[in-house]
């Protein structure tokens, strides 16, 4: 593992060649802090305790918590009771692990472009300009299945905080519909394809060692309240594709709309994107502001800062094709 810098969006890609063929096993570690040695205690004790001294109101209006002070006793939807880690440096407890299965590859091909017009007077000269360019033949067939997840934060449904614990968990698909409840009746809906989709929060065992359990047994759930900064992770296969619309240069006219200018498109390889999503808050808004995540989706705004730096390792071990992948902090261009 490494320390990276506090991106609000970690994303990990793979160079693969086109129409290989790979299946295996996707691992993403992710925790609070570098090491244990900066003697902080773990997200929700230190904004439990120092939530009066915080000056960004969006840190208290951003998730998990809603303008409301963590940890604390009551009824209400985002509470639970103080565990009282203060000064034990519990950062450790907030990690989150996952385990993906993942299979599958991407088919590239030649792009499409119709109205070929070559500019060269007048104005910027933009080279070739078309009408449209498409990638018709290029295609994603990369899924995942997310076998496993393991943190200490799944104990936030004690007390009723649904609003707190909804937001925890990470989309998964269950197939089949005779996943009967034990009355017999279907126990979920399923879509037309015999689906459906449930969210996992954790789903590994924990057994209590007696010694070490001063404070906190984590073998109850309630106990478990902990962070995790990670609000989804998506696995795509995604390969550079890239124009510009231009307005009609000079002397042109084009009765389709306005020119396409082409940019790039790779061909020879494709990237394996692993994106992290990260839970934060917009720097500088105002407790009004919508609970923002990282990375877009449900919420209205994007978070352009983390509550804390995050220590991430991604692996992938597949079998296949293409037995052996480098992953780079950015998508492959060459």
């Amino acid at each position: 593992m490494a320390k990276y810098a506090q991106h609000a969006r970690f994303i990990a890609s793979a160079r693969v060649p086109p129409d290989r063929l790979l299946s295996g096993l996707l691992t993403v570690n992710v925790r609070n802090a570098y090491d244990n040695s900066d003697s902080k205690d773990d997200t929700n004790q230190a904004y439990h305790d120092h939530w009066d001294d915080l000056e960004d109101a969006s840190q208290k209006a951003s998730y998990p918590y809603g303008d409301e002070k963590p940890l604390t006793s009551g009824s209400s939807s985002k509470s639970v009771a103080n565990p009282g880690r203060t000064g034990t440096f519990q950062t450790f407890g907030d990690y989150d692990c996952f385990l993906f299965w993942v299979a599958g590859g991407m088919t590239l091909g030649s792009h499409s472009t119709t109205g070929g017009n070559a500019y060269v007077g007048g104005g910027t000269n933009y080279g070739t300009l078309y009408d449209t360019v498409t990638d018709p033949k290029c295609n994603s067939y990369v899924r995942s299945h997310l076998i496993s997840r393991a943190n200490n934060a799944y104990g936030h449904d004690s007390d009723g905080n649904t609003n707190y614990y909804k937001g925890l968990g990470i989309k998964r698909i269950e197939t089949l519909s005779d996943d009967v409840a034990s009355s017999g009746a279907v126990a979920t809906t399923y879509l037309a394809d015999g689906t459906s989709t449930d969210y996992l929060y954790n789903n590994a065992n924990y057994h209590d060692h007696a010694s070490h359990n001063d404070k906190w047994s984590l073998d109850t759930p309630s106990n478990n309240t902990f962070y995790t900064p990670v609000r989804d992770i998506q696995i795509t296969g995604s390969h550079r594709f890239s124009t510009t619309p231009r307005t009609d240069p000079a002397g042109y006219t084009d009765t389709s709309g306005d020119f396409v200018q082409f940019n790039h498109h790779d061909t020879t390889f494709w990237s394996l994107k692993v994106d992290i999503l990260l839970w934060g808050y917009e720097e500088g808004g105002t407790s009004s502001d919508a609970l923002y995540d990282v990375g877009g989706g449900s919420a209205a705004g994007s978070a352009d800062t983390l509550r804390t730096d995050y220590n991430i390792n991604v692996f992938y071990q597949p079998f296949g094709e293409t037995p052996e992948l480098d992953f780079a902090l950015t998508e492959w261009s060459s």
